[in-house]
């Protein structure tokens, strides 16, 4: 028997193929598809983009917790109180971590990092609570990352070369 994606020898029992990791007729009939190879690259991508993304806000916290409550504010007649800025440096701070887990995540799954299937799914409950675009990020990744056969799929992915 051959492979029908790569043309590689296979046997009649194997369920994939050893070379490109696609299944066999075994593989479909088990249930074993290809779900987590056609969507690896674009669940990547979209992890860094909407991580990216995250990052901008708490940048602009920052920004203003040092200059406009530091600088500017402090130079008025009333000022705000104190820990005003430090809980604004604190969500920036918390929003940037978000974000550079995320990309970090992102850049896994496009590496296919063996590390970077848990990492994403964490982010990905984690990203739930975030109505609408990290809600549908967070089912996009949990249908992909947590389907009948995902994690043995995923780990012959960070096997092979891409």
């Amino acid at each position: 028997m051959f492979c029908t994606a790569c043309g590689n020898v296979i046997t009649p029992e194997q369920a994939i193929c050893g070379k490109c990791g696609s299944p066999t007729s075994v593989g479909i009939m088990r249930g074993g598809g290809r779900r987590v190879a056609e969507h690896i690259q674009l669940l990547g991508i979209l992890h860094i983009v909407y991580s990216g993304l995250i990052c901008i806000p708490g940048v602009i916290l920052i920004v203003m917790s040092k200059f406009f409550f530091g600088l500017i504010l402090q130079n008025v007649h009333n000022p705000p109180p104190f820990f005003i800025a430090s809980i604004f440096a604190l969500i920036g701070w918390l929003l940037l971590i978000r974000g550079a887990v995320g990309v970090a995540a992102g850049i896994g799954l496009l590496q296919r990092a063996p590390w970077a299937r848990i990492l994403a799914l964490v982010i990905a409950f984690l990203s739930l609570i975030s109505f609408p675009f990290g809600t549908a990020l967070g089912i996009y990744t949990i249908w992909v990352l947590l389907s009948s056969g995902a994690e043995e799929e995923y780990n012959r992915l960070t096997l092979l070369p891409h």
